[in-house]
């Protein structure tokens, strides 16, 4: 039974996790995991209304407004997932069929045959982290600044040219230091193996999802941790102020995704549950199974409404109040 002598402090970040919302609102297939996260921080604001009057005008009344709660995840490491979410796109698996574009400039480039007897050399070798490549000299946009020119001109493969501009899709990695000749016709997909696409439209994706946060509460007592889940029944990820840095200097980037809790279903917007594991019964029929959990709606209702007690037993259900900071640091 929770006491209100019970004091707790928290010094760790949360593990969350993302799932989709189905048709009724329940969660579903879990999407998304973050377990590299550096901060996690829950923020709550509201707005005071008063009644004033009498003497003095003094408030007589006041009402709480406008409550607004924002879970904000720092990640250090990223995912196509996560950037698809953060960026409210869509995020296609494109396999070896990825096209990206490459633009090189002359002096990165050299003439190669397919073989030592082959004098056309009729690709150009050029290098990306150490592996040498060959892309086929008719598969390449030739480019030339002409003296006294700010805008580059397309010439012909014959000509001096400042650059070129190739998809890796037409390239072939070379062999014995040859390139490798591809058939007319060919089917396969160049030197791209796996490529990941993510679609960043003028269009946002809805990205609402039923999202759980696991952590510790140090006992002030016991000095021991106990669990601690944060529970956003319904959150929209903002598009709004996301960015993604790249630089030579400082620290790596972090990712950063900004969560707008929504009124639920059932008017819940934020869910602090502190728990511990005990050895309660589960129906006999159904091992280790406690009372109808969150889920039953999505596997069928009523299914197991006859369950008995859980074995996660919840000792504490924090609710929240108004203005709060709860911020888990790694």
């Amino acid at each position: 039974m929770a006491n209100i002598l019970d004091k707790y402090a928290i010094k760790e970040v949360a593990d969350v996790m993302f799932y989709e919302l189905d048709s009724k609102g329940a969660p579903s297939a879990p999407v998304l995991y973050l377990d590299s996260l550096k901060v996690s921080t829950i923020e709550q604001s509201s707005e005071t209304v008063d009644a004033t009057g009498g003497k003095g005008n003094v408030k007589l009344l006041s009402w709480d407004t406008n409550k607004e709660i924002t879970l904000t995840l720092e990640d250090a490491l990223f995912s196509a997932k996560s950037l698809g979410i953060m960026f409210g796109g869509t995020m296609v698996d494109k396999d070896d069929e990825q096209e990206v574009m490459k633009t090189l400039r002359a002096s990165e480039v050299s003439s190669v045959g397919t073989s030592a007897s082959d004098s056309t050399k009729n690709y150009w070798k050029f290098n990306i982290k150490n592996v040498d490549y060959a892309v086929s000299k008719d598969r390449v946009t030739y480019f030339v600044y002409p003296e006294g020119a700010t805008e580059p001109q397309a010439c012909a493969k014959t000509d001096t040219f400042d650059f070129i501009t190739f998809d890796l899709l037409d390239c072939t990695k070379l062999v014995d230091g040859y390139a490798v000749a591809r058939a007319t016709g060919a089917s396969d997909n160049g030197i791209v193996k796996k490529g990941i696409t993510i679609d960043i439209t003028s269009n946002f994706d809805s990205n609402t999802y039923y999202i759980t946060g696991d952590t510790f509460a140090r006992n002030y007592e016991s000095g021991q941790d106990e669990f601690l889940q944060f529970i956003v029944p319904k959150g929209k990820v903002s598009a709004e102020d996301v960015s993604l840095t790249m630089e030579a200097d400082g620290d790596p980037a972090t990712f950063s995704m900004t969560v707008n809790c929504l009124k639920a279903n059932d008017g819940s917007m934020l869910k602090l549950i502190k728990y511990t594991l005990g050895d309660a019964a589960g129906d006999a029929a159904i091992p280790n199974k406690g009372v109808a959990s969150v889920l039953d709606h999505y596997n069928g209702p009523n299914q197991h409404a006859t369950w008995a007690d859980p074995v996660s037993k919840v000792t504490e259900s924090l609710t929240e109040g108004a203005e709060t900071d709860w911020t888990d640091e790694g």
